[in-house]
């Protein structure tokens, strides 16, 4: 891959900041290319880490530990973590196109697969997901 703009890094926006959007952004930082990489990572959440902050359920704590690799990814300083930002609201593909060279779409699933079984449409019934988003403080459930 040849930078087009050779006088500046390529600039590569990443939308979601969850496990895979994290270890993209290290991936890229890493490779070895003859021209420099700008990573901005974007999330809608004010904190980065997706799936493994608000999702994984409280008895796993060996999952919950990926954070701290996570966290050393975005502590290196070499990628530019924001958050509240809210792709298709706060900035759109044209914003997008107009700013970068390259973007990556992280993005994950945040609900439950509706299943098919009695008394799954009765009040107090919840999936995992709605369960532990609950439990681990995920901004869009009360």
């Amino acid at each position: 891959m040849s930078n087009p703009a050779a006088d500046r890094p390529l600039r590569v926006a990443i939308i979601g900041a969850g496990p895979a959007g994290v270890y993209a952004a290290d991936i890229l930082t890493k490779a070895e290319r003859e021209f420099e990489v700008s990573i901005d990572l974007f999330d809608r959440y004010p904190t980065p880490y997706g799936l493994i902050r608000y999702g994984v359920a409280p008895d796993h704590p060996r999952i919950k530990g990926i954070v701290k690799a996570l966290h050393k990814v975005l502590d290196r300083g070499d990628i530019r973590f924001l958050g509240n930002v809210n792709y298709g609201q706060d900035i759109t593909l044209a914003d997008i196109r107009d700013m970068y060279d390259a973007v990556i779409f992280a993005t994950g699933a945040i609900q439950d697969a509706d299943l098919k079984i009695p008394g799954m449409e009765l009040d107090g019934a919840y999936g995992a997901a709605d369960f532990v988003s609950w439990y681990d403080g995920h901004p869009d459930v009360p």
